[in-house]
């Protein structure tokens, strides 16, 4: 396939010859290790580049440029009309995709291909949802949602936006876990059990 080299600011990339597929572009903010995770499996699907506020624009990060800062975010659209949030503190991250939705920007959801959804669950926008993480019938997944690998999210209970789970925990049937919770790795949330929003379930633990 041929291609040519073309330049972004001082950043040179190479860039596909007129006629052939463009991706459509996708800004990612926050370029910390989640949003280096993501940007492998978007990059799939999109032409990504990065906002961050605490790397200089011209920066490469894994391949991927970082093009500016949150403050940025009205400069880059419409150029970059989607946009997903890679910072794993939760208020943080419902403050800039409230602030990009007012700019006009939609949420695309980034789900590995390891991943099973119910076709009987409903899921948010802007989610990400990693390695092997499985969420079953009747379940429902807010916005800004971050399911780390081999989370599971059992029938008929609730993960409400901008929650954050980490690895290999479960959240059983009928559950809730509140809006903007963070829930650490390897451990179960059981039966009806409610996590409040903004509650925070340190690793290891079982709440019945």
């Amino acid at each position: 396939m041929s291609r040519m080299n073309c330049r972004i600011g001082n950043i040179k990339r190479t860039c596909k010859r007129e006629g052939e597929a463009m991706k459509e572009k996708l800004l990612l903010v926050g370029a910390g290790g989640l949003g280096r995770v993501v940007s492998e499996h978007a990059g799939k699907t999109y032409e990504c580049a990065f906002l961050d506020d605490g790397k200089p624009s011209g920066t490469l990060v894994c391949g991927v440029p970082v093009i500016g800062t949150v403050k940025d975010l009205e400069k880059f659209y419409p150029e970059y009309d989607k946009l997903v949030v890679t910072i794993g503190n939760n208020p943080l991250r419902e403050r800039i995709y409230q602030q990009a939705a007012r700019i006009g920007y939609t949420f695309p959801n980034i789900i590995l291909s390891s991943v099973y959804i119910s076709p009987y669950a409903q899921i948010g926008q802007g989610c990400i949802f990693l390695n092997n993480a499985v969420i079953q019938n009747g379940t429902k997944v807010g916005n800004g949602v971050i399911l780390n690998p081999g989370v599971e999210i059992h029938h008929d209970s609730e993960v409400q936006d901008y929650a954050l789970i980490y690895t290999n925990t479960v959240v059983r049937s009928l559950a809730v876990v509140g809006k903007r919770a963070h829930i650490g790795s390897t451990l179960t949330i059981s039966n009806e059990v409610k996590v409040p929003d903004d509650g925070v379930v340190e690793n290891g633990h079982t709440l019945l």
